[in-house]
């Protein structure tokens, strides 16, 4: 194999595991998207149910946003000139 074929075929690799992870992520959104809506169409004061769908939301988004840092940790160095 030369270089170039071998650097293809990481850059493949790669591209791959990006790909993977974008559509993980856009499920994720939906997910809280889905939470949001049911969360606005509540009445009143907060009730227990409210509560927990908040939290949901919390900890979802804290799960989202370790996936993106990890994506964006996925990137690699540039190559050299």
């Amino acid at each position: 194999m030369s270089a170039i074929s071998d650097y293809a075929a990481k850059a493949n690799a790669f591209n791959d595991r990006i790909d993977s992870a974008v559509t993980g992520l856009q499920g994720d959104v939906q997910a809280l998207n889905d939470l949001i809506v049911k969360l606005q169409g509540t009445q009143g004061q907060v009730t227990p149910e409210d509560q927990a769908l908040l939290d949901q939301l919390q900890a979802r988004a804290e799960t989202i946003a370790t996936k993106v840092e990890a994506l964006d940790a996925l990137t690699p160095p540039t190559p050299p000139v």
